[in-house]
């Protein structure tokens, strides 16, 4: 029989887990929490202007001008009289009231630290002024001479505006990426160990070759984890694309999502193989979590690498070496594409992790094949090498 329509016929039977409870629950969940976070950033982010009333308008000139230029968001409303603005801060339709002569702030406890520090600046340039009117200067050009005063930066990459966007963004990646292979990976090790145990792998194997079964499995559950992390993807860029809460544009963001599943599917196809091959060498449930404890040490790293290193320099030497180890690589990639990596570096970086792959098909059909049907004790991996 031709191999691909074995293998397929074993990848149908895993495909049955996206009608399953758990899958729904917990992609549903995952989609629930991306697009909520967008969508409370976007409705919490906003700050509430402080409402000052102001009796002079003068005052209120002086004010609004000072606050603008410190970048505090008021909503200035003109009051009659001190009285009727006393009366407006005590039932809560005003934040503040400031008057003229000396400049004071009226509040009902105590006063916006921002809006305190704007009058506070207010008032001891009046004070300067009236110094140097007294000293005989003039104090619109010496504020102008001091305004003049400022020093040269000279930024050799470049102030980023959207950083904490882009770190938002890694930082989700690193977790969803991490969430999946792992679940992905312990899936096909808790199918290879419970076909097993059960002895359904005798009957399967009985009309499919050994590794045609593997490559069945991981076929399989590939396709459900690309349909649970691509649903959250789209999620997620459905809902940035409707809110615009990042201010990233559309095309940056859709170029990172399709990176990421790329590389979703090399870092599953690589961890699957892991997974199977270790969990081959077993018969009990038990006894997956010690086998299969190196590989996740492996998924672990990078996805303490992607918050403690590719955060503080995304192109520095650390994070662009650890990124092209094929184990690494998967979360790193994808995590670093937020920060913007070159086509040809995505590429060259796959490189690497497609020759792993193709030692791990070796690797991992020849330990199945001569481990699948051992029962009782752990088959060690060079027995299973070695076919004995």
């Amino acid at each position: 029989m031709n191999a691909l329509p074995e293998i397929w016929l074993v990848a149908s039977r895993e495909l049955a887990r996206i009608r399953s409870r758990m899958f729904v629950f917990v992609t549903g969940g995952m989609m629930v929490l991306i697009v909520g976070a967008l969508v409370a950033v976007k409705l919490l982010g906003g700050s509430t202007p402080t409402a000052v009333g102001f009796v002079d308008s003068a005052t209120r000139a002086q004010v609004v001008a000072v606050a603008e230029a410190a970048g505090l968001d008021i909503a200035p409303r003109s009051v009659e009289s001190e009285a009727v603005g006393e009366k407006l801060v005590i039932d809560g339709e005003l934040d503040a009231l400031v008057l003229d002569g000396p400049l004071r702030i009226v509040v009902e406890k105590e006063p916006d630290s921002a809006l305190h520090g704007t009058l506070t600046a207010l008032a001891r340039q009046a004070a300067l002024d009236a110094q140097l009117t007294g000293a005989g200067l003039d104090p619109n050009a010496v504020a102008a001479s001091v305004a003049a005063a400022d020093v040269q930066v000279v930024s050799l990459k470049g102030e980023d505006d959207l950083f904490d966007q882009r770190l938002g963004i890694s930082a989700g990646l690193s977790v969803i990426l991490f969430i999946v292979l792992q679940t992905t990976g312990l899936l096909v090790a808790q199918g290879v160990v419970e076909e097993k145990a059960s002895r359904v792998v005798e009957l399967l194997l009985s009309a499919v070759r050994p590794w045609r079964l593997m490559a069945g499995k991981v076929l399989g559950l590939g396709i459900v984890g690309l349909v649970q992390i691509g649903l959250v993807v789209v999620a997620g860029v459905g809902a940035q694309a409707a809110t615009d809460v990042l201010g990233i544009s559309f095309g940056a963001l859709l170029g990172t999502a399709v990176w990421s599943l790329a590389w979703f599917l090399l870092g599953y196809t690589i961890y699957a193989l892991l997974y199977a091959s270790a969990s081959a060498t077993v018969s009990r449930q038990e006894e997956i979590g010690g086998v299969t404890a190196p590989i996740q040490i492996l998924l672990i790293v990078p996805y303490m690498l992607a918050f403690a290193v590719v955060p503080a320099d995304p192109d520095g030497t650390a994070a662009r070496v650890a990124s092209y180890i094929p184990f690494f690589s998967p979360i790193l990639m994808p995590v670093r594409s937020a920060f913007g990596v070159p086509w040809w570096e995505q590429i060259l970086a796959m490189l690497p992790a497609l020759a792993l792959i193709a030692g791990l098909i070796w690797f991992a059909g020849r330990v199945y094949s001569y481990s699948v049907l051992r029962m009782g004790g752990r088959v060690s991996l060079g027995d299973a090498l070695r076919g004995r």
